[in-house]
């Protein structure tokens, strides 16, 4: 696809989807299904209780985080199909009581840096915020923002600058989260190309 062809059409869909009802739908039904998918994680008898009291279990609020991660990384790439791969990356170390401190930070493989991904995602951050708030979970109250999404192009990363270099980290190198990868399901690091 050429570049005008393909500004083209960033401009359409930044038209369709940019009134903030749909974001806060779109929101809604993110944290709604990655709430269904962290339940069914869970022992029959605990999936029908309140989303604010099972905010102290920890493998309920990993499971909720994972999901929704991979939920928002499926919704990029159905608005932006150029984006080849999604990675999550962690700016700090988690807290050992908590396995979750509130923020999903993403990295979006893509042929070439684009305005309209981080348009989209400042507008999805707004309405997430609204819809994590309303779980009642104390990590979502004060926070003024929860997804953060960086953009890296495979020069980048074959160069190991930018955002490209975390793919040369020893601990903490991102980890893929769409296309679902089985090896990476099975804890064996994947080496980015």
């Amino acid at each position: 696809m050429n570049y005008v062809n393909e500004q083209r059409l960033n401009a359409a869909l930044e038209k369709h989807t940019t009134t903030p009802e749909d974001f806060d739908q779109i929101a809604n039904e993110l944290c709604e299904k990655a709430l269904k998918d962290a339940r069914a994680q869970l022992h029959p008898l605990l999936r029908s209780m309140d989303p604010y009291r099972l905010e102290g279990r920890n493998e309920f609020v990993q499971a909720f985080w994972l999901a929704l991660e991979q939920r928002i990384a499926k919704k990029l790439t159905a608005w932006q199909p150029r984006i080849q791969a999604v990675f999550r990356f962690d700016e700090t170390r988690p807290r050992p009581d908590s396995p979750w401190d509130g923020s999903i930070h993403l990295l979006t493989k893509v042929p070439r840096l684009s305005k309209t991904i981080q348009a989209l995602s400042q507008k999805l951050d707004q309405s997430l915020m609204q819809c994590l708030r309303g779980l009642g979970w104390p990590c979502f109250q004060d926070r003024q923002s929860v997804l953060e999404i960086q953009q890296v192009t495979p020069q980048e990363i074959c160069r190991g600058i930018g955002y490209g270099g975390m793919f040369f980290a020893v601990y903490t190198r991102p980890v893929q989260v769409w296309p679902k990868n089985t090896s990476q399901e099975r804890g064996s690091p994947t080496r980015e190309n």
